[in-house]
């Protein structure tokens, strides 16, 4: 149990663990201190001096955000010392003296820290004659179509910096110069090709409007926008973010208009950039040959199509879907006799056979090694936000580009076995196929075996999820996609676009004149779903309440877009109407695709490919980035 100290704030005592500061103390028992460069996620800086309290034992002003409470300290907050509270206008006043007061068209207005602070310790009077003009500093061009930064602005927090070293680890930005002439410059320039990741925590932990996203600038103001909290689903972290979004009034237009992290600060581009894909080309209603068909209608419909005698059915499961889904799925499968598949059989699924099966492990048993083992493809753009918790020693097997940042030691996977230390192993499942799956797998047991805490990385949100509940019930992919060919299944069921990921566009048009019925499962008119006999809605993020199972556990989703179609409760009224269970019907296949995915920080899956902010910053590393394996 942590030692405990009494302290006194505005005249009352509190008992309070031993090592906090004194700032984190007053938040957490909900006071109030101003403060600019402070964040609970990022070290100790002391540059804003805004928290400033009085220390009566020994009758200074302090900031409180480096400042331990100690016992018998007492301490006077702006509440109760009026001596606080001129020092803290007087910052005020300085950093409006040279601010350029631009909120008019500023994106940051309506959350910005400083003028919030400014409304509460106002009114303010300029204390030095600085005209408009003399305010400028030099403007330093980042060189990026997706971030800007306004040096006037800037009130030198190195809230940015610290992030980009201390959270993601890309250290792609710096301070340059010294007092009121300091600026953020990036290490390498042009911005959107250096080093940064895109993540956006910059933008977010940024107090005032310094460094802003363009894509959402002059869009909307903060205030205009509904906000909800939910899981992303793009990678198996599992984060929780913010989706800001209109409802198509007066206010703003219908559709997502950014995203943000929460404090955790864990987020990624494939979430902060990537939002724009929720606004494209959106299947939000079912529809049957190219109609709208009413939900009661196709219920009856798909249970029609699935009770037909001597025509057999398969699904085609994605990784991405909600646990709900799957479940309802698997109840249908085993009401009609149904096959059930994944693309991943042949990669995931016969990795995590040959290492006795995939323990899924969490997030804060993954951050408290010192030792990590890197097998296969690029980590940082495979799950980016695991990256952030990836600090040690590390040795590499397999292909390094944005893993570069976590410096490791490049190995061969023959040389993984003269490992002496133990830690966490991860292997990213997508890059191996085949025997070589195979001897990845039994190379995972062996060091099971030996200690290791392995890390079998999938790309996608909820594979984690769907092996756990069809491991023992699934067919090869290529199994079922040759009996469909020969005529032998008749209708197919495919969610999402992960068979795209393994087979070719053709490959999947031929197999569709062999098919009765070919239904699609999608979020998305064009792509798969446009040779689909039956279009039914997929959700994203923000438009479903089914769970995940993730690197942080099982997280649940939250169902606030506007436009949400109700796909949980549309699999659970299919489910209902299928009696009976004899069972799923399984067949295997030692053959697996021959392509192999490669997955870019900015183009992941099929559903980051959607973005038109993501394929630009793709297609400008793409000439750029040098690949090592």
């Amino acid at each position: 149990m942590a030692e405990k100290v009494k302290i006194v704030i505005d005249d009352v005592e509190y008992e309070v663990e031993k090592g906090k500061t004194v700032l984190q103390v007053a938040l957490e028992k909900g006071i109030d201190i101003p403060y600019f460069c402070y964040h609970p996620k990022l070290s100790i800086a002391g540059a804003c001096r805004m928290c400033v309290v009085y220390w009566e034992n020994i009758n200074r002003l302090v900031i409180s955000c480096n400042t331990p409470v100690q016992e018998g300290m007492v301490i006077r907050t702006h509440r109760t010392s009026e001596q606080v509270r001129e020092n803290q206008r007087y910052l005020l006043q300085a950093l409006m003296t040279r601010h350029p007061l631009d909120c008019p068209i500023c994106d940051k207005a309506g959350e910005c820290d400083l003028q919030n602070y400014g409304a509460i310790y106002g009114p303010q009077r300029q204390v030095v004659p600085v005209s408009a003009l003399e305010k400028e500093r030099e403007e330093y061009d980042w060189e990026s179509d997706f971030l800007e930064y306004y040096s006037n602005r800037c009130v030198v927090c190195y809230r940015c910096t610290r992030a980009c070293d201390e959270i993601v680890g890309a250290h792609a930005l710096y301070v340059e110069n010294r007092g009121f002439h300091s600026n953020i410059v990036p290490t390498v320039r042009p911005m959107d090709t250096s080093t940064c990741e895109m993540c956006g925590i910059c933008v977010h932990v940024c107090p005032v409007g310094a460094i802003i996203s363009k894509p959402f600038k002059y869009w909307s103001r903060s205030w205009l926008l509904e906000k909800g909290l939910t899981a992303c689903n793009l990678c198996p972290v599992g984060c929780e973010i913010q989706i800001e979004f209109g409802v198509g009034d007066w206010r703003s237009k219908r559709k997502v208009y950014r995203t943000k992290p929460t404090d955790e600060l864990n987020i990624c581009t494939k979430a902060f950039f990537g939002y724009d894909a929720l606004n494209r080309d959106r299947l939000l209603k079912p529809e049957v040959h190219g109609r709208e068909e009413g939900e009661g209608n196709l219920v009856s419909l798909i249970a029609s199509i699935l009770s037909s005698e001597g025509k057999e059915t398969a699904f085609v499961l994605s990784g991405y879907l909600p646990n709900e889904v799957i479940d309802s799925v698997i109840s249908v499968a085993k009401a009609t006799g149904s096959y059930i598949t994944t693309p991943q059989t042949c990669d995931f699924f016969r990795i995590a056979e040959r290492m006795g099966g995939c323990e899924r492990i969490t997030l804060d048993e993954i951050k408290d090694s010192s030792v990590f083992l890197l097998i296969g493809d690029d980590v940082t753009s495979t799950a980016p936000v695991l990256s952030y918790y990836i600090k040690g020693k590390v040795y590499k097997a397999g292909r390094t580009v944005r893993d570069s940042k976590l410096r490791p030691q490049t190995i061969y996977l023959e040389e993984v076995e003269s490992i002496e230390e133990k830690g966490v192993a991860v292997i990213t499942a997508h890059h191996f196929r085949g025997e070589e799956a195979d001897r990845v797998g039994d190379l995972a047991l062996k060091l099971k075996e030996r200690g290791w805490k392995v890390v079998l990385l999938p790309k996608e949100g909820n594979l984690y999820g769907l092996y756990t509940r069809i491991r023992n019930l699934y067919s090869d992919t290529e199994a079922v996609l040759e009996k469909a060919r020969k005529g032998e299944i008749r209708t197919l069921i495919v969610f999402g676009e992960d068979i795209l990921e393994y087979y070719s566009w053709e490959e999947i048009s031929d197999l569709r004149e062999s098919l009765e019925h070919l239904v699609v499962v999608s979020p998305f008119r064009e792509g798969l779903s446009e040779i689909a006999t039956v279009r039914i809605p997929m959700a994203l993020m923000g438009e479903t309440e089914g769970t995940y199972e993730t690197l942080m556990g099982e997280v649940r989703g939250k169902k606030f877009l506007p436009w949400a179609f109700d796909e949980i409760g549309f699999w659970k009224r299919v489910a209902d109407l299928m009696e009976g269970d004899i069972g799923v019907k399984r067949v295997r296949k030692d053959r697996t695709p021959q392509g192999r995915i490669e997955v870019h920080l900015y183009r992941s899956n099929w559903i980051t490919e959607r973005s038109e902010n993501l394929t630009r910053l793709y297609e400008k590393n793409l000439q750029v980035t040098e690949y090592r394996t």
